[in-house]
């Protein structure tokens, strides 16, 4: 019994040892500035950019928020979306919103940065 009674005290110094965290202090010091560098999409921006989803909802988007609804492709990220619609449209971007819906596509809300740009994109592409 002796033996049995000195494994669980070594058992529960070990515990004891495990839940032991380490505090560490952030590091104080110069903090670097980010270099930024302008990217450019390679490739063709309409692999990522599949089509111009164009609803009631979306049509109040184009004129009430300056924004294009996209279907896109289920694997693109919010960096490659925002680069792919530059690319394709000649334009700054302010924001990419995206989300899935029930039927599986991924869509993308693409944001422009001058006022009714999403109008003038929107007619030039013929959807309004």
């Amino acid at each position: 019994m002796i033996m049995a009674d000195e494994k669980k005290e070594k058992k529960t110094k070990m515990v004891k040892k495990e839940k032991k965290s380490i505090l560490r202090m952030p590091k104080l010091g110069k903090k670097k500035e980010a270099v930024v560098e302008e990217k450019k999409f390679e490739g063709d921006p309409y692999d990522v950019l599949k089509f111009v989803l164009m609803t009631e909802k979306a049509v109040r988007m184009v004129e009430l928020q300056n924004k294009l609804v996209f279907v896109v492709d289920r694997k693109a990220d919010k960096p490659t979306i925002r680069l792919a619609a530059e690319a394709a449209f000649n334009s700054k971007i302010t924001g990419v919103e995206t989300m899935i819906d029930q039927s599986g596509r991924k869509k993308a809300f693409v944001k422009f940065e001058k006022p009714g740009e999403a109008g003038e994109i929107a007619i030039r592409l013929g959807i309004i």
